[in-house]
């Protein structure tokens, strides 16, 4: 099993994501580390917590930073993913606490005590990996891959023209991941808008999972909403599986050699940006089999209530 730590701001494609790498067999979540996002950091410890009591899963949850390393908090996004990160659908209370560990030093902690095992899941804002790099640098030569939804690099972002929402709301910790040397594959909006979850397959989520499915499906209709004023959709998008995905199934993606980086000022801030010239253990994908994605996904989740 492939031991992963996900770093997260659930979120209901967070959720969606968070489902699925809990119940997937081949995957090992050995901590779930928060930060703010789609809601703020306290809510995003909270809902952690729910999914794992939901989930029936004892993982240790860490509360990460409340605020991007440099610039102003931007709003959360309540308007796509509801006052409560959930569509407004409320989970049962956690049975158990969050650790007393900090994110960053929880990330340090299990990346030392697993040395060249872990996969680096960061599906939000990067400030947590950041503050660990900053602590611990050598971090960036322990960790087996670092696996990340964020950027928009050959199309338009989803909160600016320009910028996609998990760089623009900390692009300095963005720059200092990226400029790391650990490598690293970034699953940004070129490719996670390929992936599309239409109301009739989240019905059959939940015809297959009456509680787990039950539940995407009735807080994804909060995000459906947004979906279907904004894009004309009668579905969504659920952009932090991918990051899972090619977690368990790497073959599926096609993927873009490059020097990574990101815009920290002016106009473009929060831009990703990809040099192709300069070759780099860095990756974009651009490309991903979609129905082999969907069907694994119905498969695993298939195995949960």
């Amino acid at each position: 099993m492939k031991k992963i730590i996900i770093d997260t701001d659930p979120g209901i494609d967070d959720a969606i994501a968070l489902c699925y790498a809990i119940a997937h067999p081949d995957l090992d979540v050995i901590a779930l580390t928060t930060i703010f996002g789609n809601v703020g950091t306290d809510l995003a410890v909270d809902n952690a917590l729910r999914l794992c009591e939901l989930l029936g899963v004892e993982i240790p949850v860490a509360k990460g930073a409340e605020v991007p390393l440099s610039i102003q908090p931007n709003p959360v996004a309540d308007f796509v993913h509801g006052l409560n990160g959930f569509g407004e659908i409320t989970l049962p209370g956690p049975s158990y606490n969050a650790s007393n560990l900090s994110a960053a030093e929880l990330i340090i902690d299990l990346v030392h005590k697993h040395s060249g095992e872990i996969s680096l899941v960061a599906v939000g804002p990067l400030t947590n990996l950041a503050l660990a790099l900053e602590i611990s640098p050598d971090i960036a030569e322990l960790v087996s891959e670092v696996i990340i939804m964020g950027g928009a690099f050959h199309c338009d972002g989803n909160v600016t023209p320009k910028a996609e929402a998990n760089l623009w709301n900390d692009p300095h910790a963005g720059k200092a991941v990226f400029n790391a040397q650990w490598p690293i594959v970034v699953h940004g909006l070129d490719v996670t808008y390929k992936i599309k979850f239409a109301t009739g397959y989240l019905d059959q989520l939940a015809k297959n999972s009456p509680r787990t499915g039950g539940f995407l499906r009735d807080a994804a209709r909060f995000y459906i909403d947004f979906y279907q004023r904004h894009h004309n959709f009668d579905g969504c998008c659920p952009h932090d599986l991918l990051a899972l995905s090619y977690a368990t199934n790497p073959d599926w993606f096609t993927l873009e050699n490059g020097h990574l980086d990101v815009i920290t000022d002016g106009e473009s801030l929060g831009k990703t940006t990809i040099d192709t010239s300069t070759k780099a253990n860095k990756f974009i994908a651009t490309d991903v089999n979609s129905d082999a994605l969907l069907q694994d996904y119905t498969a695993v989740l298939k195995q949960t209530t």
